[in-house]
């Protein structure tokens, strides 16, 4: 029989976090990874029963269907997406798995939700971008485009907090950030040397420097708002926030050129990736629609911001 869910990369420190949450509500979860000895010392934190393990070769198309087949929704913690996560998807689909995952690269989110006529033609359901960057300002846009509001022009910005500071994601950041600086004009992808086209933006309750940045709120946010003119942009790598918590800010310009602005606030970005992971890997038990989602775009703007610790403020 199939457990609730496989949590791919679960020996990492983001898998073992929305493990230890799938868990403790009584799911039963399949810990997979590349490294058996690190599961087995992941598995002994849980009592016996509440887990099992499952060694997995990323190389291996057998391997990853075994993985996929084990559960009723894989969620794939392994980075960089743009390069790991299409064998998985493809696993996901051979054996009718839901699939999600967190990524934040451009090309990678880009890649997945380009697959969602194959998705709905096979009557899967793929989701990406259940993290703190994509989810958090895609909640925005969709909250502010929830009342109305027709943008031709869309700007969003992050600074998480983050209390760790895991090789994977220093690896995702750097394979990333090698795209340089990428927006929307007109509706076309242009890109510029990182860093490039700098600002100063104020949310969270203070002016800070932000840059351009590659990143899967840029996908998630053209994908929601249909603007021709995007960009998302992020304070730099290592800048943290002074009041321990995480900022996230969307601004909407109207056809009259009327500026519409919301901000979210929430606290430890991994703490709020967890929850963002959760609540959608929960969601996909209960028969999801068929396609390639964001997971702000399946979920909706409401559950975002009643995730613990979160507001969302929209102004004018």
């Amino acid at each position: 029989m199939r457990s609730d869910f496989v949590v791919l990369g679960a020996s990492g420190t983001t898998g073992g976090l929305i493990t230890e949450e799938l868990v403790r509500r009584g799911r039963r979860v399949v810990l997979a990874g590349r490294n058996a000895a690190r599961l087995a010392r992941t598995a002994a934190r849980f009592e016996a029963g509440a887990v099992s393990v499952l060694a997995v070769d990323l190389a291996d198309p057998a391997s990853l269907i075994a993985a996929a087949g084990a559960g009723r929704v894989l969620v794939n913690t392994v980075g960089p997406f743009a390069r790991l996560a299409p064998p998985v998807v493809a696993a996901c689909l051979d054996t009718g798995t839901a699939y999600l995952d967190l990524a934040n690269e451009r090309a990678a989110v880009r890649a997945l939700l380009d697959r969602d006529a194959e998705a709905r033609e096979r009557d899967a359901t793929l989701v990406t971008g259940a993290g703190f960057g994509p989810a958090a300002t895609e909640a925005l846009v969709l909250a502010l485009l929830g009342t109305g509001v027709d943008a031709t022009a869309v700007k969003v910005a992050t600074a998480p907090h983050s209390a760790h500071d895991t090789e994977g994601v220093r690896g995702t950041v750097a394979e990333a950030m090698a795209e340089g600086a990428t927006r929307y004009r007109a509706g076309e992808l242009v890109r510029a040397p990182l860093g490039e086209g700098a600002t100063t933006l104020t949310f969270g309750g203070a002016a800070r420097t932000v840059i351009p940045v590659p990143v899967g709120d840029l996908e998630a946010t053209r994908e929601a708002s249909g603007a021709p003119e995007v960009t998302a942009y992020a304070v730099p790598r290592g800048v943290g926030t002074d009041d321990g918590r995480s900022h996230a800010y969307a601004e909407l310009t109207d056809a009259d050129g009327r500026v519409h602005t919301a901000q979210l606030s929430t606290g430890e970005g991994f703490a709020f990736t967890t929850a963002v992971a959760v609540a959608t890997a929960t969601r996909l038990l209960d028969g999801p629609p068929p396609g390639a989602w964001t997971a702000a775009r399946l979920l909706g703007a409401e559950p975002v911001a009643s995730l613990p610790g979160t507001t969302i403020q929209l102004g004018r």
